[in-house]
Order: C-alpha cells, then sequence, then structure tokens
C-alpha cells in the first residue's frame, strides 16, 4: 500500500497518536502501517473493508510498537472486520462483548476479529480510555512469550516482573472494591488488566499519570514511550 494525501488526512483527522507526530515521524508512522498492510490479509464478514478501515487496524499496531527499536509493528496474519457483534463466535463470556474484539491460541492464531464499528469508535473518541485494535494488539504482546498471562516475559527484564505483578493485584483489588477509574473489564484477569490498561495508558496518559503514578511509570517503562509530556 502507498499511503497517499487522501490517507494521510484520514489518518490526521482520526489518528490522536500520528497527529501528534512531527513530519519525520509521520512519516515513519505511514511506512509502517503501509508495512502492516501489505503483511496482512483482511476479510469482511457481511462488511466490506476499505482502506480506512485497514489504516486504523495497522495503526493501532504501530503505536503500540512505537518505542520498541526492533518491532516496527505488532504482527498478526489475518484480520476478520465484522459487521456486527452477533456475528462473533460465541465465546461463552458476557464479559467478551464488552470488548468486540478477539485474538487468541489453536484455530485463532495469527488471527484477529474485529467489530467494524468497534473499531471506528476506537479511534473516533480518543479520551475515553476505550479502543479495540489497542486493547486486542496489547494481547498479541502478551502472546509474545506464547502465554496469555499480562506479562510478556520475553519484553520485559527480571527487575520488571515482580513490582508488575504485585502491582497488578494492588489495582485488580481497587477495581473491585470500586475505588478506582481503570473500568471494570480490568478485573477479569491479569490478561485483561494489560489490555485494558494499555488502552488507558495511551488514551488518557495524563490522567493515569495523576491517578496511578506506580501504574503509568511502569508502562511509561514497558512501551518505553512517555506520552504524559506529550498533547495526545
Amino acid at each position: 500500500m502507498i499511503v497517499d494525501d487522501e490517507h494521510r488526512k484520514f489518518l490526521l483527522s482520526s489518528v490522536a497518536f500520528y497527529k501528534a507526530l512531527n513530519d519525520v515521524d509521520r512519516t515513519r508512522f505511514e511506512q509502517n502501517c503501509a508495512l502492516f498492510i501489505d503483511a496482512t490479509d483482511f476479510i469482511g464478514h457481511r462488511t466490506e473493508v476499505n482502506d480506512q478501515d485497514k489504516l486504523l487496524v495497522a495503526a493501532g499496531s504501530v503505536i503500540l510498537a512505537w518505542g520498541f527499536e526492533r518491532w516496527a509493528y505488532v504482527k498478526v496474519g489475518t484480520v476478520y472486520l465484522l459487521a456486527s457483534t452477533e456475528d462473533f463466535p460465541d465465546t461463552g463470556s458476557s464479559e467478551f462483548m464488552a470488548v468486540q474484539g478477539m485474538v487468541g491460541n489453536g484455530h485463532l492464531t495469527g488471527k484477529m476479529i474485529l467489530s467494524k464499528a468497534a473499531l471506528h469508535y476506537g479511534f473516533s473518541n480518543s479520551r475515553d480510555k476505550l479502543n479495540v485494535a489497542l486493547h486486542e494488539f496489547a494481547h498479541l504482546i502478551d502472546m509474545a512469550d506464547h502465554e496469555v498471562d499480562g506479562l510478556p516475559e520475553e519484553i520485559v527484564g527480571q527487575a520488571f516482573i515482580v513490582p508488575w505483578l504485585n502491582l497488578v493485584e494492588q489495582e485488580i483489588e481497587k477495581i473491585e472494591r470500586g475505588d478506582s477509574n481503570i473500568r471494570a473489564y480490568g478485573a477479569v484477569n491479569r490478561a485483561e488488566f494489560f489490555a485494558v490498561v494499555t488502552e488507558y495508558f495511551f488514551e488518557r496518559p495524563e490522567m493515569l499519570k495523576r491517578k496511578s503514578p506506580e501504574l503509568y511509570d511502569l508502562l511509561e517503562r514497558f512501551y518505553q514511550q512517555n506520552l504524559a509530556s506529550e498533547v495526545v
């Protein structure tokens, strides 16, 4: 894919992270999006997939990997965009519908399923701590060590693990007590906590730093991005 002026206008109007970049970094962002799109199959179920859909999915991948020197983007083989949440596979979980996206192991290895409406909504409101693309790509990062446990051990150093696990348990207890502004879905398990706070970190970094400075600091170390110092 070649990112043209129409694509740039769309990114500027739809992706707050891209808009906050300088010209040099915007070019890098566009190139990484194009690489992701060229390497990924997109399939629509009862909906057409257009360039804007592809750019938003790619943006989620590129944003999360932005601070990782060895990754241009987070890889996934196939992205399925669904017209309705009713088209999602039955997971037997009522919480799943709150996410409107899915990645996994087994028959879902290398695949991502997203609600097209949720994908676009996630980028249309960059302040509500909800972005299904960021959420699902966070799960893929978590799977880098072949375990979905809220701790991508392949990426973090040993010094990160104990403080992260301790903090996660504390924060989940706060959510369960109703004493946190992290959304309740983050208390389902450690993997969902990691994905939920990733959304929070990228959408409301200054609020996260104010409300949960230790959590912000660990996510800043992990993603290698100090977003609270920028207007995002």
